[in-house]
């Protein structure tokens, strides 16, 4: 008897015990299913991360002042970043083409009139967050370098502010009052949903409006750049890394990060758990090919006088192993598939549904069935057969012709 010959007998196998095969497949299933729905939702988390980070700008670069508990002792006049850094990094770092500064100032009410806006997130920065952060204005205009060299007092507020404050009014032109300042609202950002949160809250001012003329001082809390073009992400950070330490001379009180090596760790993370549960989920394969063991004794029981005639007429040993592993093959073979084709309609669903409530962002949580992983999975499931059914196998090509033939 051929292999295709096997299959075929394999397949009738099925066909003559659909119950007592979907049973012993069960397992195969859920494990088969459970891997490649955890691979999907960690490859749609992963894909969503990358998406929403994206929006801002995948090669920002973020400059902190970051010294550890060591590195704080002799710093002298190096007491955090700077207006002077975004100067120092802009003329230095030849790879840089746009740097920014960013002062986060205390949550505080922005009112006008009536009416107040609580808890505002206001960015004290210059003409180049709009560039640099990606976020477009919807009406009137961004910051202008007309703005931070003449410290006008003047902001950009996003959606929320300006609904809530000016209903049903052109907010363009409009004044606001938050602690200490009276600010001219000149342009609406776009709105920016990341996370689930939106910039309906933001509010950008003059930085040297807010140094000069609000709260003194000229220190920042981070400072952004994007490389010139041709540069990458990695070779821009070096740059602005060596510019830093040569200004603090050589100590790491620096920290440079990047948007890209956000979604680096974030999609290593995803992956990591991802890895860990499918693991934990493939257990589930290895009651499967238990049970694919156990019915496969059964079914060589069943059969002996069926063995016992084979190799009267001079069937091989081989030829009668090769005929049960095909048949243990294909029975989880077939689990896998069936496992396979659940976890995609479930994934279909999980899309179609997600896209409807508009959850996690507007588009959804998209499940991507990966073609690879379910090769693989084919692969591993038929493999789950071989190695179960072996020892079945193995003990219907020992048996001998006389007694087999012999068994009632």
């Amino acid at each position: 008897m051929g292999h295709w010959e096997s299959f075929r007998v394999a397949l009738d196998m099925l066909r003559l015990h659909k119950l007592r095969a979907f049973l012993t497949m069960l397992g195969v299933i859920i494990g088969v299913m459970s891997v490649t729905l955890i691979v999907m939702v960690s490859g749609g988390f992963r894909y969503f991360l990358t998406y929403e980070i994206k929006k801002l700008g995948s090669d920002t670069i973020i400059i902190f002042f970051d010294p550890g508990r060591n590195e704080r002792r002799g710093l002298g006049m190096i007491d955090g970043l700077t207006d002077d850094d975004v100067s120092l990094i802009s003329e230095r770092a030849s790879s840089v083409e746009l740097a920014s500064g960013i002062l986060q100032l205390p949550e505080q009410p922005v009112r006008a009139d009536d009416r107040t806006v609580k808890n505002p997130r206001i960015l004290a920065t210059d003409q180049n967050q709009s560039k640099l952060s990606r976020v477009g204005i919807n009406k009137g205009r961004a910051l202008s370098k007309s703005d931070i060299d003449m410290r006008t007092n003047v902001c950009v507020v996003g959606f929320e502010i300006a609904e809530r404050l000016f209903p049903g009014k052109d907010p363009i032109g409009q004044l606001v009052t938050l602690s200490g300042i009276t600010l001219e609202i000149v342009g609406v950002m776009s709105r920016v949903d990341i996370m689930g949160q939106s910039n309906g809250r933001d509010m950008w001012v003059p930085i040297t409006t807010a140094h000069q003329k609000w709260v003194g001082g000229d220190k920042l809390t981070y400072i952004t750049a994007r490389p010139k073009p041709g540069y990458t992400v990695e070779q821009t950070m070096d740059d602005v890394w060596q510019v830093m330490m040569q200004k603090s001379g050589n100590r790491p009180v620096y920290r440079v990060d990047s948007r890209e090596s956000i979604i680096a760790v974030l999609g290593g993370l995803v992956v990591g758990a991802g890895v860990i549960l499918s693991g934990v989920a493939a257990l589930s394969l290895l009651v499967g090919g238990i049970g694919i063991m156990n019915i496969m004794l059964v079914s060589v029981t069943e059969r002996t006088r069926e063995i016992g005639l084979r190799k009267a007429v001079g069937a091989t040993r081989s030829a009668v192993l090769a005929q049960f592993l095909v048949e243990s093959a294909v029975l989880s073979l077939v689990g896998g598939l069936i496992g396979m084709g659940i976890a995609f309609l479930i994934g279909q669903v999980v899309t179609l549904a997600t896209a409807q409530a508009k959850w996690p962002s507007a588009s959804g949580l998209p499940m991507p069935f990966p073609i690879e992983v379910g090769l693989m999975a084919a692969g591993f499931s038929a493999m789950i057969g071989i190695v179960f059914g072996a020892y079945p196998a193995a003990r219907a090509a020992l048996l001998s012709p006389i007694e087999a033939l012999r068994t009632e």
